[in-house]
């Protein structure tokens, strides 16, 4: 008999009950959520012993944490990069972009090292371990709301695209990014400490 693959941290995730039926009684959200669900995999019935459980969830927010690390490396090199322009003479780069883009790099720095903090701590099964991650995925979605809108006007000022695709994409990464975010949101809020997890 074939060995059944491994389910990935969002198979797991989203198959929670709590999570699948999030929305189930608020009908104005159930499109949407069903929308986010769909986009994050087909639904499965990962069978895992709890220990496995643990770990997926804690290598699904390791690398998460991991992921804004580098993202912070991204921001402090275009930091380095316009303050270096600007020291050339550039018109078109201001102290505040440079120090727009450190602070950014500092922020996720400070946040990533959160996401990893509790990513160890869900490993371990430490009872702090879900307001450490909740935490960290409210500064994430707080990070990203910030950055995306000021992208937006941006954008908008400097005549980089027309309004309605502007405010059509400002719109659909505010819709799924931030639901993407809120299904860990919810699965760490609705399952509650790993040792309770089954």
């Amino acid at each position: 008999m074939a060995q059944q693959p491994t389910p990935s941290f969002q198979q797991v995730v989203c198959n929670a009950p709590a999570v699948r039926d999030a929305f189930a009684d608020y009908p104005a959200l159930r499109p949407w959520w069903s929308i986010i669900l769909l986009l994050h995999g087909k639904p499965r019935n990962p069978q895992m012993a709890h220990e496995a459980r643990v770990r997926c969830i804690a290598d699904g927010f390791g690398f998460y944490a991991w992921l804004y690390r580098l993202l912070s490396m991204v921001f402090l090199a275009l930091a380095g990069l316009l303050a270096l322009l600007q020291g050339m003479g550039s018109t078109e780069v201001s102290a505040y972009w440079c120090g727009a883009s450190a602070l950014g790099s500092l922020y996720l720095w400070i946040v990533s090292g959160l996401g990893y903090y509790g990513a160890r701590a869900y490993r371990q099964e430490l009872p702090q371990s879900v307001s450490l991650l909740v935490s960290f995925l409210v500064m994430i979605v707080a990070f990203l709301s910030l950055f995306v809108a000021a992208l937006s006007v941006v954008a908008q000022q400097q005549g980089w695209v027309n309004s309605a695709l502007n405010l059509a994409s400002l719109g659909a990464l505010f819709v799924f990014g931030v639901g993407s975010y809120l299904i860990e949101i919810i699965y760490l809020v609705a399952e509650g400490q790993p040792e309770t997890i089954n």
